[in-house]
């Protein structure tokens, strides 16, 4: 992926709500003559009705999108139906009406066989990538599509499912000036923090950043509180500690969260700390096609899934997860520091 280094714009050039998106406000879109009617002309599909990709679909239902979604299975379909969906069963069923067709799919090749049934339709369309997947992928697949007169964004995002639930997610968006501010309405419809951050692929450079820190980040924090466990330490006095210095973070704050999310997974979704490794592996895999030695990213993707095994063998041997208290606002686990007033702090500034 030739220059994708250097093409992606910094993140301090946002294209954000309060700019060309509309101003937002308790994760509703703004809604104005303009918005209306683009909301009013464009029909969206929404391929992947997943843990994600059903909470982007409702908020897309919602602002007043013609909405139409497909996902193997029926009782997710049947699902957003009843929030007002139209409901497909198959990807060429949805692409011959839809114009704008996101996808929100697991990894590369679930994405190139939705974008090849697309294609075969043989209708002009705008296709939105949500899934995490490689720079390099976007490009090739936009230079691909191109001739089929098919546009191709990436649009991945940020935020997890208690932002998805309320349309507040930050996206980071890689496409053309002319296609983004096009889908603006859409993209309002489901976030808060909207970022343009340069051409295809560049919205996955940033996803790829954002998670390898965050997944890296998550396995030191195991590795601390093993460390601090076996030393007489319990996890809610270090995690009490980490929030006074400069290795607090919002994973201290809600320690505990990924426990809970793997112990609730929904039969039939992939383990979160697959998923996790294979956006690693994304990430060394991008970073080696653009020259870069990226050793941390490669420790974490080799260990990454024992750790995890490892921890959920501890909570099973202490009798499980802890019942631990949840935030009022955003639903997340609360650490000592913040049991008594129920709030984390930067939930009483949303």
């Amino acid at each position: 992926m030739p220059g994708t280094a250097t093409r992606v714009q910094a993140l301090s050039t946002p294209v954000k709500a309060s700019k060309s998106f509309g101003s937002r406000r308790a994760g509703r879109p703004c809604t104005t003559a303009a918005t209306s009617r683009r909301r009013r002309t464009m029909r969206i599909g929404i391929v992947g009705l997943g843990n994600m990709g059903k909470l982007i679909a409702a908020a897309i239902v919602r602002a007043g999108f013609d909405t139409y979604v497909y996902d193997l299975r029926p009782e997710a379909v049947a699902e957003l139906v009843e929030q007002g969906a139209t409901g497909t069963t198959s990807v060429k069923e949805l692409a011959q009406t839809a114009d704008v067709i996101s996808v929100v799919v697991l990894n590369e090749p679930q994405v190139q066989s939705v974008a090849d049934e697309i294609v075969a339709v043989g209708l002009p369309r705008t296709l939105i990538v949500h899934s995490t997947v490689t720079p390099a992928f976007v490009q090739t697949l936009a230079d691909n599509l191109a001739p089929a007169a098919i546009s191709v964004l990436d649009a991945p995002v940020a935020g997890g499912l208690a932002r998805a639930r309320t349309g507040e997610l930050t996206i980071m968006i890689g496409g053309t000036d002319t296609d983004t501010h096009k889908l603006a309405p859409l993209f309002d419809a489901f976030g808060r923090e909207i970022f343009h951050v340069g051409p295809p692929g560049a919205g996955s450079a940033a996803k790829l950043s954002v998670n390898f820190m965050t997944i890296a980040g998550y396995a030191l924090q195991i590795e601390a509180m093993n460390f601090a466990r076996a030393h007489g330490l319990t996890e809610d006095a270090l995690s009490s500690v980490l929030t006074t210095s400069n290795a607090d973070s919002r994973a201290v704050r809600t320690w505990g969260l990924q426990d809970r999310l793997r112990a609730n997974v929904p039969p039939g979704t992939t383990p979160a700390q697959l998923v996790m490794k294979k956006d690693l592996t994304s990430f060394t895999t991008a970073a080696g096609r653009a020259g870069l030695v990226s050793p941390l990213a490669a420790v974490a993707a080799e260990t990454l899934v024992n750790r995890i095994e490892e921890r959920d063998a501890y909570l099973n041997s202490i009798g499980g997860r802890p019942d631990i208290p949840q935030c009022t606002t955003c639903g997340q686990e609360l650490i000592p520091p913040f049991r008594e007033t129920g709030i984390h702090p930067e939930c009483t500034r949303a």
